[in-house]
C-alpha cells in the first residue's frame, strides 16, 4: 500500500530542536561516531551542517540516562562581541591574552562542575568534600551569573591587575593567585575523589554561533582548547569534550600553534553516499513503521521515485550529488521536495526540480556565508561564472580566473582580497570550499573514482596540476544559471 507522502516528517535540521522529538530514536551512529564515542578523543571537528551537534546531543542524552553527569554549554552563551567591547586589546598592554583565557575557562568548567555536583549529587558531598558545598554556597551562588558572565568576570580581574597601577610586588601576587586558581585550587583533592565515584562530561558545541573573527574570539577559542586540555588530564571520569567547524580549526594560529599537542584528541566528521541514505532511511523509518524491515535505499524509493529519468540518473544519487556530503544540506533538499509535492504514489522529478531551485539559491549563499569572514563577499566571486558552461577545461578556467585577479572582471565588493591573488591561488580556494570539482586523472591509483569528478570533501589529496577538467559543484548551477555542456 503506497505511504502518505503528506504525512511525512524528516524532524528538524537543528539538532538542538530535534533531540528532544525524535533525534534519539533516529540518530544514524556512523562511522565518524563510533571512532568518537568509543575513544579517548574529545575534539569534533567538522564543516557546518555536518553533524556535529547532532552527535554530542545523542552523546549527552546517552551519558544522562546512565545516571553520569552532563554539563552542556549553549550557543546563547557565548558573546563576541561583548568580550571585544569591554576588554582592553592585547597591543593596549602586555597581558597575554591567550593565558588569560585559558586560565578563565579553567575557573568556568570548575565552576560549572562544582555547581553541578551540588544540585545534582549532593548526597556525595560528605565530610572533607563538603568544602565543594560550602564554595558553591559562599561564592557562586550569590553571583547569580550566567557561565559567559563567570568567564568575563575573571578575564576582567587578570585584566585590572595586568594593568592597573598596582606596585610590582603587589600585582605579581595577585597575579600568581589568579593564574594558579588559589580560590579554587583546595577543593581539586574532594573532586579528584568524587570522580573516583561518578562522571563527568562537559559538552562545548556551536562555538561558530555569533563568530567575528575579533582578536578576543580568537584566544577566547585557543584559551578553551587548552583549558580542556588541562582538565581532561585531571581523571578518566571527567571529560571536557568540543566540536568546532572546519575553517575556524584551521585557521585560527593560536589553534594552529598547539595542533601537534592536540592532533590525537581530534575526530573529523566525515560522511559517505551509503551513510547519508541510511540516516534519511531511518527518518522515514520513524514516520512510517512499516518500512522499517526495508533497506535504507528500499525506504528511500517508497518515497522518491527511483529514477530521474532526463537525466538517466538514480533520484538518489542525483539529490545527494547537490550536495557536500553533509546531513543538513540533504535534509533541506529532501524537505524541499515534500513541500513542493502535491500528489501521487512518489515525489517525482519534476518536484525534485522545483526543490532544487529554491534548494541551489540556498546552497549558493551559505556557501558564500560560510567563509565570510576569511574572503568576505564571496558571492560576488560566484557571479562572475552566472550563465556559463557547467564544465571546463583546465585552460579555459586559468583564463577566467587569470581575467579576474587581473581585475579585467568586476568580482565587485570582494576586489581587496581577490586583486591581491594569483590565480592559481584563487583556482585552489574554489576547489578548496567546493564550488569546483575535479575530475580524477586517469593514472590515479584508486580505479573506482577515475574519472569521475570529485570535491575536496570526498578527495583532499587530489593535486590539481595534474587535473584537466573542472565542473562547478551541481548544487549551484541552478542558481548560477550555468549551461550544461552538450
Amino acid at each position: 500500500m503506497p505511504l502518505d507522502i503528506r504525512l511525512l516528517n524528516l524532524g528538524s535540521d537543528s539538532a538542538e530542536r530535534d533531540i528532544d522529538v525524535g533525534l534519539a530514536n533516529y540518530f544514524y551512529q556512523n562511522s565518524t561516531y563510533h571512532k568518537f564515542a568509543n575513544s579517548d578523543k574529545t575534539i569534533l571537528v567538522g564543516n557546518r551542517g555536518a553533524g556535529k551537534s547532532a552527535i554530542f546531543k545523542y552523546m549527552a542524552a546517552a551519558e544522562a540516562r546512565k545516571g553520569h553527569l552532563v554539563i552542556e554549554l549553549s550557543p546563547e552563551e557565548y558573546s563576541y562581541e561583548l568580550l571585544s567591547q569591554y576588554l582592553r586589546s592585547e597591543k593596549e598592554g602586555s597581558w597575554g591574552k591567550q593565558s588569560s583565557y585559558s586560565v578563565a575557562w579553567q575557573y568556568l568548567l570548575y565552576s560549572l562542575i562544582f555547581k553541578t555536583i551540588v544540585e545534582k549529587k549532593r548526597g556525595l558531598l560528605l565530610g572533607f568534600q563538603k568544602d565543594i558545598y560550602n564554595h558553591v554556597t559562599n561564592n557562586l551562588q550569590s553571583q547569580n551569573l550566567n557561565s559567559i558572565g563567570i568567564l568575563f568576570e575573571y578575564l576582567k580581574r587578570l585584566e585590572q591587575v595586568k594593568l592597573g597601577s598596582y606596585e610590582s610586588f603587589q600585582k605579581s601576587r595577585e597575579l600568581q593567585a589568579l593564574y594558579s586558581l588559589e580560590e579554587i585550587k583546595d577543593l581539586l583533592p574532594s573532586l579528584k575523589t568524587l570522580l573516583n565515584k561518578t562522571r563527568i562530561k562537559i559538552f562545548v558545541d556551536e562555538l561558530d554561533k555569533g563568530w567575528d573573527n575579533s582578536e578576543d574570539a580568537k584566544y577566547f577559542l585557543a584559551g578553551l582548547f587548552q583549558a580542556a586540555q588541562k582538565l581532561n588530564r585531571i581523571n578518566p571520569n571527567l571529560r571536557v569534550y568540543i566540536s568546532i567547524r572546519q575553517e575556524l580549526f584551521d585557521n585560527i594560529p593560536q589553534i594552529y600553534e598547539d595542533a601537534q599537542k592536540i592532533r590525537e584528541d581530534v575526530e573529523v566528521i566525515r560522511w559517505g553516499k551509503t551513510e547519508l541514505i541510511e540516516l534519511i532511511g531511518l527518518r522515514i523509518a520513524h514516520c512510517f513503521p512499516e518500512v522499517r524491515q526495508y533497506s535504507g535505499l528500499r525506504r528511500w524509493n517508497s518515497i522518491f521515485a527511483s529514477q530521474i529519468s532526463s537525466c538517466n540518473l538514480n533520484s538518489v544519487d542525483y539529490i545527494i550529488d547537490r550536495t557536500q556530503l553533509r546531513p543538513r544540506e540533504l535534509l533541506q533538499f529532501c524537505k524541499l521536495c515534500l513541500e513542493y509535492y502535491r500528489e501521487g504514489k512518489r515525489i517525482d522529478e519534476a518536484t525534485m526540480f522545483a526543490a532544487e531551485e529554491v534548494y541551489s539559491e540556498q546552497k549558493t549563499k551559505d556557501l558564500a556565508s560560510e567563509y565570510r569572514f576569511k574572503y568576505p563577499y564571496l558571492l560576488d566571486v560566484f557571479e562572475i561564472f552566472r550563465g556559463r558552461k557547467t564544465h571546463s577545461e583546465k585552460e579555459g578556467l586559468e583564463y577566467l580566473l587569470l581575467s579576474v585577479v587581473c581585475g579585467e572582471l568586476n568580482v565587485d565588493r570582494a576586489a581587496d582580497w581577490v586583486l591581491e591573488m594569483d590565480y592559481l591561488e584563487l583556482k585552489k580556494l574554489l576547489w578548496h570550499i567546493g564550488f569546483l570539482k575535479a575530475k580524477v586523472p586517469q593514472q590515479l591509483e584508486q580505479a573506482a573514482v577515475r574519472g569521475a569528478y570529485l570535491g575536496h570533501y570526498e578527495l583532499p589529496t587530489i593535486n590539481l596540476e595534474n587535473v584537466t577538467h573542472f565542473c562547478v559543484h551541481p548544487a549551484l548551477c541552478s542558481f548560477l544559471s550555468l549551461k550544461r555542456c552538450a
